[in-house]
């Protein structure tokens, strides 16, 4: 039997209202099994219902990250939950006939002194709150200075992650298959200073300079911790992917299309 773990977004009617019919559909399938949430370690597939928010919270609590994740889509924009609501029978059917399509995303691991985090989207370190006028942060690039930014802060973003926060503030769209980082500064007081992509194969090390003293880091949206200037944030790849179920006919340029608008005369 195929295990079958299952997360939806609580909050939202269309999602409770699709995980109850994918719950008895697949228990009336026997070839599949649902598991619980304590045995999802045992999984083979997880299903999670939701928009992306709701991938990256899951993402964040999924101690196996080996599983693989079919993202199925009840919210609006759905850029990482592409499977939708009306196609998701095709998918375990397709299962069934071992005809599935994988996509691998990089993520990071983050250290911060002795915890550690995983992040599929960005790592970003701003200031602490509104009445501080800036962050001043020095990256280090295996060990190399790369550089001083003062501004509303950094994003150091996956290719997953180009299409987020890092697009919104001036960075360029990566395509997910490949394995970089995007650093995009936010409101930078330099002009000159603009995103920067590096290999995926090096480490980054964010430190607070003065004349910050504390800084504030959002891991994908939903872990955040303050940051002393004595901290140090090492910001490294994982070496397993997060494999992602898509659908048969996907296009990633389709949905750069679609989701995004990209190259469409909007005026």
């Amino acid at each position: 039997m195929i295990k079958i773990g299952i997360i939806y977004n609580s909050d939202k009617e269309e999602a409770i209202k699709i995980y109850k019919e994918l719950k008895s559909y697949l228990l009336s399938n026997q070839k599949f099994e649902v598991v619980e949430t304590k045995d999802f370690v045992r999984a083979e597939y997880i299903v999670i219902i939701g928009g992306d928010g709701t991938l990256l919270r899951s993402f964040k609590i999924l101690k196996n990250k080996k599983v693989k994740v079919i993202a199925i889509n009840s919210g609006t924009l759905g850029y990482l939950t592409e499977i939708r609501k009306d196609k998701y029978r095709e998918i375990f059917e397709n299962i069934l006939l071992g005809k599935i399509s994988i996509e691998s995303r990089h993520y990071f691991k983050v250290k911060i002194n002795n915890s550690s985090y995983s992040a599929l989207n960005e790592v970003l370190l701003t200031r602490e709150n509104i009445k501080r006028n800036i962050v001043a942060t020095e990256i280090y690039v295996d060990n190399k200075f790369l550089g001083k930014f003062k501004g509303d802060g950094v994003i150091i973003s996956t290719p997953t992650g180009s299409t987020a926060y890092s697009l919104s503030a001036g960075g360029p769209i990566i395509t997910p298959e490949l394995k970089v980082f995007l650093i995009t500064p936010i409101a930078s007081h330099n002009l000159n200073t603009r995103p920067i992509i590096i290999s995926g194969n090096l480490k980054i090390v964010l430190k607070l300079v003065k004349p910050s003293e504390m800084g504030y880091l959002n891991i994908d949206g939903n872990t955040h911790k303050k940051i002393k200037i004595e901290d140090e944030i090492e910001i490294s790849y994982a070496n397993d992917t997060l494999k992602l179920v898509i659908p048969e006919d996907r296009n990633y340029y389709n949905v750069l299309r679609e989701k995004l608008k990209w190259g469409e005369n909007l005026c």
